[in-house]
C-alpha cells in the first residue's frame, strides 16, 4: 500500500457505505503534481465513529487502517466515544481542532481560517502522526466528516500537491454522502435521515487562498510549527504515488 509500486489502474470505491457511518471516504486517485497521484486505501476521512457495529470495525481493520485521529471536542468524545477510543488493534489518537461553532454571518470560510490561524500546531500534531511509524493507512474524522476533518484534509492534500479545485470537490462530496436517506446505516442521531449539508466547494477555495496568502502555503504553515521541507517530502512519499 506504500510500497511505491504504481498506482492501479481500477479504482476502489471512494465513498465506503459501512453501518455506522455516512461520510467515510478515500481520498486516494486525485493528482498530486507531475505523475503522481494520491494512494488509495492509505487516507480516509469520515464522520464519528461512535456507532460502528463490529462487522465494520472488521472491515476498516482488513482495509489495514492502523491509526484513527479523532478532531472532536473533549465533550463530544465523553458523549460518544469512539469505538476505537481503546482498541488494541489501532492507535487512536484526539487533536481537538475547534468546538464546532455555529457559522458566524461571515459563513463557514471564517471559521475554516480560524483553523489554520489558531490551530496550526494542532494540525502540524496531527502530520507528525501521519509520519510516524505505523501511522498509516489513517483514518481522520469529526462529528460529521465536514468542517474540521475538511480543513484538516484540505492541508494535507494541498501539502502533498493536489490541485485546489481537486481538494475543494472533495470537500463538497460530503452534500452526496449527507443527501439520501441513511436510516439503514443503524444511526440514532442526527445523521441518521437525510440531510442538507453547506459544503459547497467556494468555501474550501476561500480557504486555501487564505492559507496561501496569509500563511505562506501548506509548507510554510507547517514550517513554522517544525514540520520542514524533509517531512513535506516524507508526507508525499507516503501518501502518493507514482501514476501507472
Amino acid at each position: 500500500m506504500t510500497d511505491g509500486s504504481p498506482a492501479s489502474t481500477e479504482e476502489p470505491a471512494r465513498h465506503l457505505r459501512l453501518a455506522g457511518t455516512r461520510n467515510l471516504r478515500d481520498v486516494g486517485g486525485y493528482p498530486a503534481g507531475p505523475d503522481r497521484v494520491t494512494r488509495w486505501r492509505t487516507l480516509l476521512r469520515t464522520d464519528a465513529l461512535d456507532r460502528l457495529p463490529e462487522s465494520s470495525q472488521a472491515r476498516l481493520l482488513a482495509l489495514g487502517i492502523r491509526q484513527v485521529i479523532d478532531l472532536r471536542w473533549p465533550s463530544e468524545l465523553a458523549e460518544r466515544p469512539s469505538v476505537f477510543a481503546s482498541s488494541a488493534a489501532v492507535g487512536y489518537l484526539t487533536v481537538p481542532l475547534l468546538d464546532n461553532p455555529p457559522a458566524p454571518p461571515e459563513g463557514l470560510p471564517r471559521i475554516y481560517r480560524r483553523a489554520l490561524d489558531e490551530r496550526g500546531a494542532e494540525l502540524a500534531t496531527i502530520v507528525r502522526a501521519l509520519l510516524a511509524p505505523g501511522g498509516l493507512p489513517a483514518i481522520i474524522g469529526c462529528a460529521g466528516g465536514i468542517d474540521r476533518t475538511g480543513v484538516t484534509i484540505g492541508l494535507i492534500l494541498t501539502a502533498v500537491g493536489v490541485p485546489a479545485e481537486v481538494v475543494a470537490a472533495d470537500y463538497s462530496m460530503s452534500s452526496t454522502c449527507f443527501a439520501t436517506d441513511g436510516r439503514d446505516a443503524g444511526l440514532d442521531d442526527w445523521r441518521a435521515g437525510p440531510v442538507a449539508v453547506d459544503c459547497r466547494p467556494e468555501y474550501m477555495i476561500e480557504t486555501l487562498q487564505h492559507l496561501d496568502r496569509n500563511l505562506g502555503g501548506a509548507a510554510g504553515m507547517l514550517a513554522r510549527h517544525g514540520i520542514g521541507p524533509d517531512g513535506i517530502e516524507q508526507l508525499r512519499q507516503r501518501l502518493t504515488e507514482p501514476v501507472g
